[in-house]
């Protein structure tokens, strides 16, 4: 994991790591360098210009417009796992095919001033488990605001009840996070930059992440995640797994 960037350094243009890995030869096939057609793209940021507008501009209505989820775009086809949605929480799952990739994603927003967050997890945890107990070979990411620190993990300047239980689940359903640079732009004095918007996946060596500037006027960075529109297999051979449900288990002597 590596340390966060002072506020001073926080990303200037881009800053990019986890690059896949690929035989292909951008000198020989050009169309390698055609991002639209040969690899998967996932934005996400913790957005406030809406916000921002509302409260500068102060309309007496506003309507958004065309925030459906564009149904098809290079062969790639998505739809809602309704059965994993919760009403609870600020949850969206997704589940993309695209020729023989197919991936689960979920996008989630945790509020520091939630008291929810070992009630989340459970819930994360039970979907996790019902998603591997039907494909167990499916590769499932996690992204999102998580406002979580962990000294080591996440290179926090503390580490937090929230963030053990973030970093458990990880350790728990081996999801890998990928964002190695701070997120979250300090904005009044004593602030430190912080990695509080995470990307948790099964598939870690697919993927290549990039920071960029803030949408509006968010105090997020922007955070741009790629992977080849062919699938990586894993660097471990898939296999199995056996997850303990300690929540179902008999403690007593």
């Amino acid at each position: 994991m590596g340390t966060p960037n002072n506020a001073s350094e926080s990303p200037s243009a881009e800053e990019t790591q986890n690059i896949p890995k690929s035989n292909a030869s951008l000198d020989k096939d050009h169309k390698c360098l055609d991002t639209s057609l040969n690899f998967f793209n996932i934005n996400f940021c913790n957005f406030q210009s809406v916000e921002h507008h509302l409260s500068s501009a102060k309309p007496h209505l506003l309507f958004l417009t065309e925030t459906q989820l564009w149904n098809e775009r290079n062969n790639l086809t998505c739809f809602c796992p309704h059965a994993l949605e919760s009403s609870e929480f600020s949850t969206i799952w997704l589940r993309l095919n695209s020729h023989s990739l197919t991936k689960l994603i979920c996008a989630v927003y945790l509020s520091r001033n939630s008291s929810d967050y070992s009630k989340f997890f459970d819930y994360l945890t039970s979907k996790v488990e019902h998603i591997l107990s039907l494909y167990p070979f499916e590769e499932t990411s996690i992204l999102g605001d998580f406002d979580v620190y962990h000294q080591i993990w996440l290179s926090s300047p503390f580490t937090d009840h929230h963030g053990e239980l973030a970093f458990n689940f990880a350790i728990l359903h081996d999801l890998e996070q990928l964002v190695q640079h701070p997120t979250r732009i300090p904005d009044f004095l004593g602030d430190t930059p912080n990695i509080l918007d995470l990307f948790l996946t099964s598939n870690p060596s697919a993927y290549a992440v990039t920071l960029s500037f803030p949408l509006g006027s968010s105090d997020h960075n922007l955070i741009s995640v790629s992977c080849p529109n062919s699938p990586i297999p894993p660097q471990d051979t898939p296999e199995r797994r056996c997850l303990w449900r300690f929540a179902s288990a008999s403690w007593g002597t």
